[in-house]
C-alpha cells in the first residue's frame, strides 16, 4: 500500500529536478559553444563569427530542452519541435562546412548535458542512468534528423547550382531561338510570373555573415515552396529581391501562392503575371508581367498577384509615349513631395472624396484641401479641372514619387 505514494513522490522529484535543469540550459549552451570553439580548428586565425554565439547557441538550447523534456513527457513531437532549428542549421552547408564538423557541435552539446546529469544525480544513482538513457534516445533521434536534413540540403544546393535557368529565361524573353533538351516539357501556353521580394529582418543585421545567412535562407525557402506548390514549374530564377518563373498554367490560386511564399520566407512577396500564346509570345508576355508588377507596386498593391486587368487604366497611364515626358514635366514640382503624391494617390482611389481621403490618411479634411491647394501652387494643375486631374493621375501612376510605406 505504501509503494504507490513512493512512486508518485519519486516522479514528482524527477519532474522538479528536470525543471531545475531546464533553467540552467542557457548556461549549458554557453559552455557548449565555448567548448566547441576550443575543439574546432575552423576559426584559428579568422576569429569566431557572431552567428555562432547567436544562432548556434539558440539551436543548442532547443536541443537540450527537448532532451530534458523527453524524460518526463512521452507525447513530445521531437521532429516538429526541432524542425525549425534543424532547418536553420542546415544552412551551414552553403558555407562549405563538412557534415562531420557540423555534427561535432551537436555531440558536444550532449556531452555537456551528460556531465550536468552526472553532477545532478551522480553515476551511482539509478535515476542518472534512467534520465541519461531517455535523453540519449532523444538525442540519437535528433542526430539522425540532423544528418538527413543536412544531406538533403547539400543535394538541393548542388541541384540549384547545376540548374541555373537564368540564361535560358533571358534568351526566351528576348525572343532568341533556344534548343531545349526535352521539348515535351515546354508549355504550349507558358505563364510568366515576375516576383518582387522584400527583405527579412536578418538582412538588416550589422553582421555580414548574418545578412548572408538570412538571404540564403529566404531564397531557399522560396524555391522549396514553389517546388511544392507548382508541379508545372518549367524555368525558375529566384534572387534575393526578385524572381522570374515560366510555367504551365497553374492549377492553384496565385493569390494563395503569394501568401504561402510570404509565410514560408518571412518576406513580402508581390507577383506580376501574364499568359503567353506560345513560346514565341514570351517576350511580349514577359514585358507585360514586368510592367504590371511595376505599376502595381507604384499603386501600393503589394502582397498579392497582379494581372493586367487589375491595373489596366494605371498601366495605360504609365505606358511610355512621346507625350509622357511632357506630362511628367508639368508635374515636376511634386518630385520631392511624397506626401502630396500620396494624397493624390488616395484622393484618386477614393473617387475624389475629400472626407474618404482624410479617413484613409488619418488627417483632417482641411489638411487634404490644403495639400491639394499646394499641388495647384506647385504645378498649376487643379484637381477640379478634368484635364488637370488626368495629368496628375498620369504622374502618380508613372512614378513621379514612390508610394509611402
Amino acid at each position: 500500500m505504501r509503494s504507490r505514494p513512493m512512486r508518485a513522490a519519486s516522479e514528482t522529484d524527477l519532474r522538479r529536478s528536470i525543471a531545475r535543469m531546464r533553467r540552467s540550459i542557457p548556461r549549458l549552451a554557453r559552455t557548449t559553444i565555448d567548448r566547441y570553439i576550443q575543439a574546432t580548428p575552423l576559426y584559428e586565425g579568422t576569429g569566431v563569427p557572431d552567428h555562432l554565439h547567436r544562432e548556434s547557441a539558440h539551436t543548442v538550447r532547443s536541443m537540450l530542452d527537448v532532451c530534458l523534456r523527453s524524460v518526463v513527457e512521452d507525447s513530445i513531437d521531437i521532429a516538429e519541435t526541432m524542425r525549425e532549428s534543424i532547418e536553420r542549421g542546415t544552412e551551414r552547408v552553403s558555407e562549405g562546412l563538412p557534415l562531420r564538423e557540423y555534427m561535432r557541435c551537436w555531440q558536444t552539446a550532449f556531452d555537456v548535458l551528460a556531465e550536468a546529469l552526472e553532477s545532478e544525480w551522480g553515476r551511482d544513482h539509478e535515476t542518472f542512468w534512467f534520465v541519461l538513457g531517455r535523453a540519449r534516445r532523444t538525442n540519437d533521434r535528433i542526430l539522425r534528423d540532423v544528418a538527413s536534413a543536412y544531406e538533403i540540403h547539400a543535394r538541393e544546393l548542388v541541384a540549384a547550382q547545376d540548374h541555373n535557368h537564368a540564361p535560358i529565361i533571358d534568351a526566351v524573353l528576348r525572343g532568341d531561338d533556344w534548343i531545349f533538351d526535352d521539348p515535351e516539357l515546354v508549355p504550349a501556353q507558358p505563364v510568366v510570373l515576375f516576383l518582387d521580394i522584400g527583405d527579412v529582418p536578418g538582412e538588416k543585421s550589422g553582421d555580414a555573415h548574418a545578412r548572408s545567412v538570412a538571404v540564403k535562407r529566404k531564397v531557399r525557402r522560396l524555391r522549396a515552396q514553389l517546388a511544392r506548390e507548382l508541379p508545372g514549374l518549367w524555368l525558375t530564377d529566384i534572387r534575393p529581391n526578385s524572381g522570374r518563373l515560366l510555367m504551365h498554367p497553374p492549377s492553384i490560386d496565385l493569390d494563395s501562392l503569394v501568401a504561402d511564399l510570404e509565410k514560408a520566407s518571412g518576406a513580402r512577396v508581390t507577383a506580376g503575371i501574364d499568359e503567353a500564346a506560345g513560346v514565341g509570345d514570351l517576350p511580349r508576355a514577359g514585358r507585360t508581367a514586368r510592367e504590371v508588377l511595376e505599376v502595381g507596386l507604384r499603386c501600393g498593391l503589394t502582397g498579392r498577384a497582379i494581372r493586367i486587368d487589375d491595373v489596366a487604366l494605371e498601366h495605360h497611364f504609365a505606358h511610355a509615349s512621346a507625350s509622357l515626358g511632357v506630362l511628367m514635366n508639368r508635374c515636376s514640382g511634386l518630385r520631392n513631395r511624397p506626401e502630396l503624391v500620396q494624397t493624390l494617390r488616395v484622393y484618386l482611389a477614393c473617387n475624389q472624396d475629400r472626407r474618404g481621403t482624410a479617413d484613409m490618411l488619418f488627417v483632417h479634411p482641411n489638411t487634404v484641401d490644403n495639400r491639394l491647394n499646394r499641388v495647384r501652387e506647385l504645378t498649376g494643375l487643379d484637381v477640379h479641372v478634368t484635364n488637370d486631374l488626368l495629368t496628375l493621375a498620369v504622374a502618380v501612376n508613372s512614378g513621379i514619387a514612390p508610394p509611402e510605406a
